[in-house]
């Protein structure tokens, strides 16, 4: 009996390169033919899955009702007998990429990379198949970023301190193994190498990302906690609630201060596109249509490459923020409860702020940081929970979204948010535990109204966001404690790193 390979953990160690301007220009002809090589086969792959919805086995096959159990066999049989017949799949799509290989491309790539861009190519446009994507995309003008290999065996390998590809050898940087990261990635097996282009500052920049078998690096600054904890998400805001710690924060905010650059930047470029193609416009500067402005000045190329530099560093600086938002997060507990939210409903009302903070992307950062530590993040419905109108003793209120304060005839006053996040953590199976959460309220009180006084301290003097309420300094509950004594705060500090209200247990 053949023994079943269980697929083992991995990580992604990411190392700079040295490049000469030879090799560039080398690594640059290989992208090129691996681009042409991937739309070609996602050409490919769209002309006969257009021929495989045309034939009368396919259509016999839908319609067939998916619920019909008895047709189950006869269905799968027609949508395979298709398939078979106009060649759908990653096997006869490979045999088509080695017919095109044996060309000019075959001088630049090998049989190992070429397979993985059919692997690439055959998942795209399956996805088109299944109904998961309307269209694929293919590669324009310097569109292909990244190549790799299948395993350490490949073309593309990593030798010591190099990467090797088809006679060609690159040498990681100099004092890089001094990066605590890198060298303890290296100290694992490769199990693949992939070779990725950036463009940085006008010139391109290679790196290698080896994926590694085992577990990624853990900073010791970076403590795991072990509370449950409530996230609120919001497009500008959010909360976060646990045992002992709780904060209300601007989301991703140095990043909108930040873009305010790139927007004037954006109206230099505009006026410049202008001035170079003044027919495309009337005399009141509106666009004519049919007319499209296609001149650019040398002056408007480089302004190009200026807000194309632009977008790179906010992209880098809010993965940045991003994870230390992440991490900062997990330390206060690694299972996480939120709201199960539709980002693309978000962009429809609040489209500039959710493509500036990225709220998605941050969700993802989190999860995969959190199921890394051995926890996860759990979401739970917004219909049967409805945390935003819910009280903790079982009355519901609706609230119009510029009321940010939550007040109920029991006497809880709390920022919305706050509350939402602290509501969280009470969910589970869908459900909120009311009776758990009213229960915990009496102690958690003074922790969330702490929390809510430290957001109204802003470190630059600007005025609080209206979404943060307005803060009241005594609440209206019949339950009423002391502030819990907590740890001086750097208000300084803010703009870096969200304020938590902390407790002290035992004193």
């Amino acid at each position: 009996m053949k023994s079943i390979n269980k697929k083992s953990e991995s990580f992604v160690c990411e190392v700079p390169l040295r490049v000469s301007e030879t090799h560039a220009k080398i690594l640059n002809a290989r992208f090129e033919a691996a681009r042409q090589m991937y739309n070609a086969l996602l050409g490919e792959g769209l002309r006969r899955l257009n021929l495989m919805r045309q034939s009368i086995a396919y259509n016999r096959a839908r319609a067939i009702p998916p619920a019909d159990s008895l047709r189950q066999n006869e269905r799968s049989n027609l949508f395979k007998q298709a398939r078979d017949t106009y060649g759908f799949s990653e096997y006869a799509l490979s045999r088509y990429a080695t017919q095109v290989r044996d060309s000019w491309l075959g001088e630049h790539l090998d049989a190992h990379t070429v397979r993985k861009l059919t692997k690439r190519a055959f998942s795209a446009v399956s996805r088109v198949a299944y109904g998961k994507a309307k269209k694929v995309r293919f590669k324009g003008k310097r569109g292909l970023h990244s190549v790799e290999g299948k395993s350490q065996g490949s073309a593309i390998k990593w030798k010591e301190d190099q990467v090797a590809w088809s006679g060609i050898s690159l040498l990681l940087v100099k004092d890089a193994l001094k990066d605590p990261v890198i060298a303890y990635g290296l100290s694992h097996r490769v199990k693949y190498v992939r070779l990725v282009r950036r463009l940085i500052n006008g010139k391109d920049r290679f790196y290698a990302q080896l994926v590694l078998e085992g577990k990624p690096y853990q900073k010791p600054e970076h403590i795991l906690g072990t509370e449950i904890v409530g996230l609120d998400i919001g497009t500008s805001t959010i909360a976060h609630v646990g045992e002992t710690q709780a904060a209300l924060t601007m989301f991703c905010e140095p990043i909108v201060r930040n873009h305010r650059e790139i927007r004037r930047q954006q109206r230099h470029i505009d006026r410049q596109r202008r001035a170079n193609n003044p027919e495309c416009y009337d005399e009141k500067g509106r666009a004519i249509k049919g007319k499209h402005p296609t001149k650019k000045s040398r002056h408007m190329k480089v302004s190009l490459g200026k807000l194309s530099e632009m977008f790179r560093k906010e992209a880098a600086y809010r993965k940045s923020l991003h994870g230390q938002l992440a991490n900062q997060i997990l330390s206060v507990g690694i299972n996480i409860n939120t709201e199960k939210l539709s980002y693309r409903a978000f962009q429809k009302t609040f489209g500039k702020s959710v493509g500036v903070r990225a709220p998605g992307m941050f969700v993802d950062i989190l999860q995969r940081k959190a199921e890394s530590a051995g926890g996860g993040v759990y979401t739970f419905n917004t219909r049967t929970t409805a945390l935003s109108q819910m009280c903790h003793c079982g009355e519901k209120h609706k609230k119009p979204l510029k009321q940010r304060v939550h007040e109920c005839s029991c006497g809880v006053v709390m920022q919305r948010d706050l509350y939402s996040a602290y509501l969280a953590r009470f969910v589970k199976d869908d459900i909120l535990c009311a009776t758990e959460a009213g229960l915990s309220w009496s102690g958690a009180e003074s922790l969330l109204r702490a929390a809510w006084g430290d957001s109204q301290q802003l470190a630059s003097g600007r005025a609080v966001p209206a979404s943060f309420g307005v803060f009241r300094s005594q609440s209206e509950s019949s339950e009423k404690e002391d502030l819990v004594e907590r740890k001086s705060l750097d208000v300084v500090a803010f703009e870096r790193e969200p304020i938590r209200a902390q407790s002290i247990v035992g004193s």
